[in-house]
């Protein structure tokens, strides 16, 4: 019994996903704070709000430990393009230091989790922790991201190892 195959000619040509022009992801442009101050005061910022701090709270007392919560937010600010990887190492001890005595005086019941005898947090949680949060987040950073993306003037790139056609 022989088989009738018919290839499928609508499927995606393989090595598309990475046909993106050039400068069109947030990591392929300059981040938006180049210095961990810079960073550390946005996050600063962001964190101390009345309606961010009760979130953050929610979070803290459903069982995600500080430093789970502050790697996540690292994470999504070098995906977004708001700082590099180097600035959210320097910056992130200082966060968890932040959150722990933010929820010390609102007498919140913490882990930090930087220790080995704390249990690492079911995925379930960090997931809905993190969803709760990027509620509030999303559509402020994109007035933010618009606001700073009209201010900036493109630089001319010059050099012996710089990209032609691209500023």
């Amino acid at each position: 019994m022989a088989l009738d195959f018919t290839p499928n000619f609508d499927a995606p040509i393989p090595g598309q996903s990475l046909t993106a022009p050039l400068g069109d992801r947030p990591w392929q442009r300059p981040p938006r704070f180049a210095k961990a101050d810079d960073a550390l005061a946005f996050y600063v910022e962001r964190i101390t709000t009345p309606r961010a701090a009760n979130q953050m709270f929610d979070v803290l007392e459903m069982g995600v430990p500080i430093a789970s919560l502050v790697d996540a937010m690292q994470l999504s600010g070098v995906m977004e393009g708001l700082h590099t990887v180097d600035v959210a190492v320097l910056v992130n001890p200082i966060l968890v230091e932040l959150m722990e005595g933010l929820a010390k005086n609102a007498d919140v019941s913490y882990k930090v989790g930087d220790t080995d005898g704390e249990e690492i947090p079911d995925q379930g949680i960090l997931t809905k922790a993190m969803a709760s949060l990027s509620e509030i987040d999303k559509e402020e950073l994109e007035i933010e991201m618009q606001d700073i993306e009209d201010e900036t003037n493109p630089v001319e790139k010059k050099g012996l190892m710089s990209r032609k056609g691209v500023n």
